[in-house]
């Protein structure tokens, strides 16, 4: 059957304007508006530039242009011309397919399953003969045009300006960049004849077919197989987790802005996959499907509903996954699944959400719902954006990178920020509250740990408890903790303090923090009752240099788990193997391999993934070969491994449904398995079995997948991940000289593929 998609204008408006218009910058449109006066000309010189692999534009944080390539601007026109005379389908390829051109020549060659002249002004969905419109066209061949007022109207609407509207932009203004197969039409990829998908990385197979809808591959159902990134010998990660990822219409997720984009992770993340390996083609080899769908606000709960509709009607694995399981959705608010409407938080109940805000449990006193399914939901760290690594001296004074300077931390703890949910400043009389209830929700505030903390240890002796501070960064390496408590939402100080050295100070009860509980917190952080808040400081100064010694020593690992290091490049000469993304990508290969087991319980029961957490090499494959038999030979059993763990150890486990950092604890009190191999080996044989017994929509899947085998960098080789930093770091290239876009998408694929082209051949660091 062919679909055809068409906007509706007459959509509400909640669905129409999901891109909330961010602050404009002094003199920015104009210089964009004098940049397009030849937008096509302008647009052909980038893509060619970024095709000969030379460096574009290179941005400060602000992403004004520093550089430009050998040439100026008057070659790039004169290039620009003579791009025009040249078809950018020319140029070679390797891989099965052949060059590119001949693959193209191919995909051509064989009838478009879209009607007219689709691929003319839209691109063809060949697998769904689905034709994709740009921003302004419609029709079911994207014939039909608005006039300009309405187009301008529309374009407003999904937060484009005059420079952008109906425009061709520089392809990296595109996901992916499109990949080279296309050109970026106000953010929606024109793909080329045979190719489609949102960033034109997908064809269909010239030579196999796929199963059709009922699972048969003969007769008039069976289909050409769907390829990623036909002619450039694309192969999945070997050791996964392997994800489908659904092309949904454009106004679900490609039409607004990206310029003015808040909070762009989906964006970021939806790029990775392709980079990393770990997109799959064929849903029936996936172990999750990632819904490429953006949710910042409640009024984003429509976009939601649509997606499941769509889906739903499109494809069978929603159904068949139990209404949801295995499927992956972001949501980048303050409070995470709670800012869903109750109708799309009720019809994803079966889907796994992957957001900032960890509140397992209700907080009553401030209100709060939770939001947090601890096994379901994943906490992710808040994305630090360039100015902010700038604005904290990161790139030239990270304690963490080897060269870095090692200075005396004085100070016991520091905080500095709002204290009032009112911004109003708080009494320091002695009295409490301490903060006027301006607007009648001043309990909800970071629950008022902010308050009381203030009001208990602002005046302390070796203490910085303020409302600002403008030596912020300088005030963190000089001390030995850092407060890191939740405001209206998380908060972006339980990363900043380990990238600076300070041990992370938690005090909101119920609140998992990033990676939490699949990372145990409490080997480098220090978690503080509300109750307890008084006493802090008894708390503190009573760790012993040893205790505080072994906390700081942690912090390093921590920080490259809590910093996305793939997506903006290095800043303490990390090389991006344990990074945010890698380390999202091991929670969900875990998930995959013991969809029953409990999150706190992954390190010990499964080798590779304990070294990983502690930013180790994995085990040699005999071991875990060994241990992968013992898990087949287990027989069932009804206990959980921290009920075993608890057994073992004669204690009643501590591990319970609810939320905070007591939730982890039945496993957190034991920091060291790998110390203790025969109390290992019975938790494996525990976990196998507990593995196989459960049910669910999630225990359904693909076979398991090998081990993940770390990718060795050459003797003498430079590692694959560039460097911000300013401190001497031999082993990796600058990024100053990557390819970076001037919005929020950053390079295509993240810039560990720094100036690659083919995102099929991006450094891999795991198998």
């Amino acid at each position: 059957m062919m679909t055809v998609f068409a906007l509706n204008l007459g959509a509400r408006r909640c669905d129409a304007q999901p891109w909330k218009p961010g602050p404009c910058r002094s003199g920015r449109q104009a210089r964009k508006a004098r940049m397009m006066q030849n937008s096509s000309v302008h647009a052909w010189a980038n893509r060619q530039l970024l095709l000969a692999e030379r460096s574009l534009v290179v941005t400060n944080g602000a992403g004004a242009p520093r550089t430009v390539a050998s040439g100026g601007q008057q070659s790039e026109l004169e290039e620009a011309k003579a791009a025009l005379r040249t078809d950018a389908s020319d140029r070679s390829g390797s891989g099965s397919g052949g060059s590119v051109s001949d693959l193209e020549q191919r995909l051509r060659a064989r009838p478009s399953r879209c009607p007219g002249e689709c691929t003319k002004y839209g691109t063809c969905n060949e697998e769904l003969g689905r034709c994709d419109c740009p921003l302004g066209r419609n029709g079911t061949d994207c014939s039909g045009q608005l006039p300009g007022s309405d187009l301008a109207t529309l374009c407003a609407r999904f937060g484009h300006t005059g420079a952008t509207c109906g425009r061709e932009l520089e392809l990296t203004s595109c996901l992916n960049a499109c990949n080279f197969r296309g050109t970026c039409l106000t953010g929606f990829c024109h793909c080329r004849p045979g190719f489609f998908g949102a960033d034109c990385s997908l064809s269909l197979s010239l030579s196999s077919t796929q199963e059709s809808a009922d699972g048969g591959r003969e007769g008039a159902d069976a289909r050409p197989a769907v390829e990623i990134l036909a002619g450039q010998d694309y192969k999945p990660r070997l050791s996964g987790p392997r994800i489908y990822v659904y092309e949904l219409p454009p106004s679900f997720n490609v039409y607004g802005s990206l310029e003015r984009l808040d909070r762009p992770l989906m964006y970021m993340i939806w790029q990775r996959l392709l980079s990393a390996g770990l997109r799959v083609a064929d849903p029936a080899d996936a172990d999750f499907f990632f819904v490429p769908v953006r949710a910042r606000a409640q009024y984003d709960s429509q976009r939601v509903l649509d997606a499941v509709s769509y889906m739903s009607a499109t494809w069978p694995h929603w159904n068949a996954t139990g209404g949801g399981g295995r499927h992956l959705f972001i949501h980048t608010g303050d409070w995470g699944r709670d800012e869903l409407t109750e109708e799309a938080a009720a019809a994803t109940r079966g889907a796994s959400w992957l957001t900032h805000w960890g509140l397992a449990r209700p907080h009553e006193f401030a209100g709060w719902a939770a939001a947090h399914r601890p096994g379901t939901d994943i906490v992710l760290p808040m994305v630090l954006q360039a100015s902010v690594l700038s604005s904290y001296r990161l790139t030239r004074a990270s304690p963490l990178h080897p060269a870095g300077p090692r200075r005396p931390r004085p100070n016991t703890l520091f905080f500095a920020g709002r204290v009032c949910g009112s911004r109003a400043s708080p009494s320091t009389n002695g009295s409490f509250p301490n903060c006027p209830n301006v607007l009648g929700k001043e309990d909800a505030y970071s629950a008022a740990t902010r308050q009381r903390a203030f009001y208990h240890h602002h005046n302390r002796t070796g203490w910085k408890v303020l409302t600002h501070s403008r030596s912020y960064a300088s005030d963190m390496l000089a001390s030995k903790f850092c407060l890191s408590p939740s405001g209206g939402g998380p908060s972006k100080r339980s990363v900043v303090a380990p990238l600076l050295g300070c041990v992370p100070v938690t005090v909101t009860d119920g609140l998992l923090q990033p990676f939490e509980p699949e990372m145990a917190w409490e080997r480098f952080a220090v978690d503080i009752r509300e109750r307890d808040i008084p006493v802090m400081h008894r708390l503190l100064e009573g760790l012993d240099g040893g205790q505080l010694g072994a906390f700081q020593e942690r912090l390093r690992c921590a920080a490259q788990h809590l910093f996305w290091s793939s997506l903006y490049g290095g800043v303490f000469g990390e090389d991006g193997r344990y990074d945010a993304f890698e380390t999202l990508a091991q929670i969900l290969r875990m998930r995959a391999a013991y969809p029953n087991l409990a999150p706190e319980e992954y390190a010990y029961v499964d080798p590779a993934f304990a070294a990983f957490i502690n930013c180790q090499e994995p085990p040699p494959p005999q071991e875990q070969q060994e241990e992968q038999q013992q898990k087949e030979q287990a027989p069932a059993s009804p206990l959980s491994v921290g009920q075993a763990l608890a057994v073992s150890a004669g204690v009643a486990s501590s591990s319970t449904t609810g939320g905070g950092r007591d939730w982890a604890g039945g496993a957190g009190w034991l920091l060291d398995i790998a110390a203790k191999p025969e109390l290992r080996r019975e938790l494996v044989r525990v976990a196998a079995a507990a593995g196989r017994g459960g049910t669910g929509s999630r225990q359904a899947g693909p076979a398991a997948r090998p081990a993940p085998v770390p990718r060795p960098t050459p003797a003498g080789a430079k590692q694959a991940l560039c460097s911000h930093s300013e401190l001497p770091t031999p082993q990796a290239a600058t990024c100053s000289r990557c390819v970076r876009r001037k919005g929020r998408l950053l390079n295509p694929g993240g810039t560990i593929c720094c100036n690659t082209k083919d995102l099929a051949k991006c450094p891999r660091l795991w198998d």
